[in-house]
């Protein structure tokens, strides 16, 4: 037997087993490409509007205080919503709905939806549906992936059912951090005409989200933005 030959062919079968790997995870995480179907991380247009969308909720210890900020501003956004946390809180989502705002999907367990065959991830999508069409969403109801980590399968589903996924272009890592002066100048400083924006109502309190919520209503308004529901930035495409 060729040692050599044969750790060749090991350290060659490595590095292309790494390089796909690699690649995988380069593609679940890319925010402006999927295989299949429609994806929108910004709307491109050339009117200095933005659409804010949150994250994860509804949640008591987030969402009406979230809710508040926006009525306050007279400011209309997009909750991208867990279906889970719309059963434990049905009030809450159709408070949500009530105010104005748009209700999209954002799975019903909120698990990363890569490594998961499409029956189960088609459950994901309608359990949480059901749930939006019950506190009385109507029309079109926008996805977006948990995390926003996506592979094959989940655009293959969302494309053979036609439904668009929503990804964001401005990410203040507010789930991570609450200073609500570091969140509020990485929106600033990255906002765009046609820019989506993540923010986060679920989970642990969130105080500096909310607070810079504020902040970059005021800001960006004064920079002469106005703020839109995302299906309502669609609308605006290329124009």
């Amino acid at each position: 037997m060729n040692w050599r030959r044969l750790g060749i062919r090991i350290a060659i079968t490595v590095a292309v087993v790494l390089a796909i790997l690699t690649g995988l995870w380069q593609l679940s995480r890319a925010k402006t490409f999927q295989v299949f179907g429609e994806l929108y991380p910004r709307v491109e247009t050339s009117e200095k509007v933005v659409a804010l969308t949150f994250d994860d909720g509804p949640t008591p210890a987030n969402t009406p205080a979230v809710l508040e900020v926006l009525a306050r501003h007279d400011v209309k956004a997009t909750f991208f919503m867990v279906g889970r946390n719309i059963a434990a809180h049905r009030d809450l989502a159709a408070r949500v709905l009530a105010a104005g705002h748009q209700l999209a999907n954002h799975s019903y367990s909120h698990v990363r939806l890569i490594l998961h065959s499409p029956s189960f991830i088609r459950s994901e999508i309608d359990r949480t549906d059901a749930l939006l069409r019950e506190v009385g969403v109507k029309g079109e109801i926008l996805f977006r992936a948990p995390y926003g980590k996506k592979l094959f399968v989940l655009p293959w589903v969302l494309s053979r059912a036609h439904r668009k996924h929503i990804l964001f272009d401005v990410v203040p890592h507010d789930h991570e951090i609450q200073d609500s002066a570091l969140i509020t100048s990485r929106v600033v400083e990255a906002a765009r005409p046609g820019s989506i924006i993540l923010l986060h109502d679920g989970g642990k309190p969130k105080p500096g989200t909310i607070e810079a919520t504020d902040r970059i209503i005021t800001s960006l308004q004064a920079r002469g933005y106005r703020f839109v529901t995302v299906s309502e930035l669609l609308a605006l495409e290329h124009r």
